[in-house]
């Protein structure tokens, strides 16, 4: 099989299976448990995700029904733009919603999209520099906790500010990111899921965990997370020392990869067999692609076509149920989503895809 079958096979089977979800769900398509979906009403913080999916799939294929559906699921979405206990509204906001705008020029799409981008400004504590995460999650006080993952809402800031000329909302991401840089890696390229600070004071407290195996391991997941945050932000803000922190994560990250080119869901987790986490790949996959867009770095890209080629050889869903990826890892430690499949990693699985044909296409 020549690179192209192997690629163009890909996007069809993924495109294929975001038609076949499509035709079973009424309500967002979050992860799976026993290859079933999980639904929610109100998307969580993942159903951007769903609508994007169907906004690669209606762009990719000119499809009506995948249009009418991405219409449907990111009209569903536009109410949580008022949400201001939830750091995830670039994940919810920027592939569905500015999407729909980019495509349709229907500027109620723009609206909710600055709302949402200023709902999340709304939550930074100005006094220490960040935006906490989990303001919605469970009767704990998360006020404290800065979670590598809020990297990747960021653009939507970002985006806001050059496109509403409102300066709060870039000083914002800027406070927000010198935060994250200057806390939550580590000397050799690795970063902690979560930091914790003194929220009255901005004081630092320490490293810690949710989602990965201890405090001083390394969640493979959020070192894509890492990797493709700051990479975007980067290149949208044309700011080296961004670009510099992004290719210190993925080294990291290209080092630790087993034989396979699937990553495990912790790299330093301990023992032979560990379950793999296909998200993690697909996430980090598209930062490449993204650094190798701003740097030139041809490195970059390679990687990137591997991690891809490696997901389409082992992971890819060719069955009738679950998502695109099979082997994806949500939660291990909550015991959630443990080799299954994940709207986010299905997500980035197809746009890094999409992203890496244009690329062929263009030259």
């Amino acid at each position: 099989m020549t690179a192209e079958d192997w690629h163009d096979a890909a996007i069809a089977g993924a495109i294929d299976r975001v038609r076949a979800i499509a035709r079973t769900v009424t309500d967002f398509p979050h992860i799976t448990e026993d290859r079933q979906w999980q639904l929610t009403p109100d998307g969580v913080w993942t159903g951007g995700f769903w609508a994007g999916l169907l906004w690669l799939a209606h762009e990719r294929e000119r499809d009506p029904a995948s249009r009418e559906r991405a219409l449907y699921f990111t009209d569903r979405l536009l109410p949580r733009s008022a949400d201001t206990s939830n750091h995830d509204l670039g994940f919810m906001f920027v592939p569905s919603a500015v999407k729909a705008w980019q495509l349709t020029g229907d500027m109620r799409y723009h609206r909710a999209a600055l709302a949402a981008a200023r709902s999340l400004a709304a939550q930074h504590n100005r006094a220490a520099g960040y935006i906490p995460g989990w303001g919605f999650f469970g009767k704990e006080d998360w006020s404290g906790n800065v979670l590598i993952d809020t990297l990747m809402n960021m653009p939507l800031l970002v985006w806001a500010a050059q496109q509403s000329g409102e300066a709060a909302l870039l000083d914002v991401a800027l406070s927000h990111t010198a935060t994250t840089l200057a806390h939550h890696f580590r000397d050799d390229g690795s970063v902690y899921h979560v930091y914790k600070f003194d929220p009255a004071t901005g004081a630092p407290i320490g490293g810690d965990t949710y989602q990965g195996f201890a405090a001083d391991s390394a969640w493979s997941r959020g070192q894509a997370w890492a990797i493709t945050g700051l990479a975007i932000l980067g290149a949208m803000l044309g700011d080296k020392s961004y670009i510099a922190a992004s290719e210190r994560a993925a080294a990291y990250f290209l080092a630790q990869l087993p034989p396979d080119g699937v990553p495990p869901w912790d790299f330093l987790a301990p023992g032979p067999d560990q379950p793999k986490d296909a998200s993690a790949g697909a996430i980090a996959s598209y930062g490449l692609q993204r650094l190798f867009d701003v740097t030139g770095h041809r490195p970059h890209l390679e990687a990137a076509t591997m991690l891809l080629q490696s997901l389409a050889q082992s992971c890819a869903n060719a069955g009738d149920e679950g998502g695109l990826l099979l082997h994806a890892t949500a939660d291990l430690p909550h015991g959630r989503g443990i080799d299954e499949s994940t709207m986010y990693g299905d997500y980035y699985y197809l746009k890094s895809l999409l992203r890496l044909s244009r690329r062929r296409r263009d030259g």
